[in-house]
């Protein structure tokens, strides 16, 4: 295993190496420069002004001499300088980190804790109502446009709130978007506020993610029940529950690990529409913010650190298959 780490660890250095030039060049070639829109509406900046500014951002100099000069600041914690929030880009992405996973890890575990039973349950139980219903809610969950979906969900438990007439129902009544209530005492009644919060917006990005949870878990289980093994440990006498439990679930779930795995990165990068209906300050709007104001240093350090996320749970996919199955050996 050892041997196998080191060889992926080396792997990634031309990966990451060829996926920063790439993010580079993308945003070098978009129209205008930082100063180029920091000039509209503002009729007073003279040519010299532009000059001096253009030399302050560095570009007047060569694109190649630009790009080692950020990969060098990147590599000792330097990736530059917000010019929308004046604040460090570090800072800023580490502070919006936060605040999406306040949102990403609620959504996460929602989508594992109701499409794994259900998946499972639905291949056990294959062509009943319950595995049409499951097959249905899939096939809802990938076509639903998740702003459409979010914009009902505000609707329904934020504005017209229909069942106001039964107190018992009362609770079910949340914010139609934001991240907290102003003047919520700090500790504990903020997490407690925040909560209340986040239910609406974990529940429709979850969703998606749910969907096609429930999709693979479903065939996965349905290939790994007809194999021999599992009609041998039942002819053994072995309980149905001990079966599915130790025997089909464990392999089953290795084609999940490999879509969870991937699929966390897309939780930060497929949540800028739910947190842009939601007004949820995480990174997926911040991008969206960073990209419609031309700040490039935000969004470069933004689109660096997804492609890092991609990277190392994919490695951590790959290791994960060693633990779920004992016949895969890397050394």
């Amino acid at each position: 295993m050892t041997s196998y780490l080191t060889r992926r660890l080396l792997q990634m250095v031309p990966l990451v190496i060829g996926i920063s030039i790439i993010i580079f060049l993308l945003l070098a070639a978009a129209p205008g420069d930082p100063v180029d829109l920091l000039l509209f509406g503002n009729p007073h900046i003279t040519a010299d002004d532009v000059v001096r500014l253009k030399h302050l951002y560095g570009l007047d100099q060569p694109l190649h001499i630009r790009y080692v000069k950020w990969v060098w600041a990147a590599l000792h914690g330097d990736l530059g300088y917000s010019r929308t929030y004046k604040v460090p880009v570090l800072s800023l992405l580490w502070e919006r980190v936060g605040n999406s996973l306040w949102l990403q890890v609620p959504a996460f575990l929602i989508a594992l804790a109701v499409a794994v039973p259900v998946g499972i349950t639905s291949a056990l139980r294959q062509y009943s109502a319950l595995d049409y219903g499951a097959t249905f809610f899939t096939f809802f969950g990938l076509s639903i446009p998740a702003f459409w979906f979010g914009i009902m969900m505000i609707y329904i438990f934020a504005v017209a709130h229909p069942w106001t007439a039964l107190p018992a129902l009362a609770w079910l009544k949340f914010p139609a978007g934001g991240f907290n209530s102003p003047g919520v005492a700090a500790g504990l009644p903020t997490y407690v506020d925040r909560v209340h919060y986040v239910v609406l917006p974990a529940l429709v990005l979850s969703l998606l993610f749910m969907a096609s949870y429930t999709r693979y878990t479903r065939s996965s289980m349905l290939e790994v029940i007809r194999q021999d093994y599992i009609r041998t440990a039942r002819a053994k006498g072995i309980s149905e529950l001990t079966v599915i439990n130790r025997h089909a679930l464990r392999n089953a779930l290795i084609p999940l690990v490999t879509i969870v795995a991937l699929s966390i990165p897309g939780l930060f990068s497929g949540a800028p529409l739910t947190e842009t209906v939601f007004g949820w300050p995480g990174i997926g709007r911040l991008l969206v913010d960073a990209v419609l104001a031309g700040d490039f240093a935000v969004a470069q350090g933004i689109i660096l650190f997804l492609a890092g996320l991609v990277i190392a749970f994919n490695l951590l996919a790959d290791v994960s298959y060693a633990l779920l199955d004992p016949r895969i050996r890397y050394d």
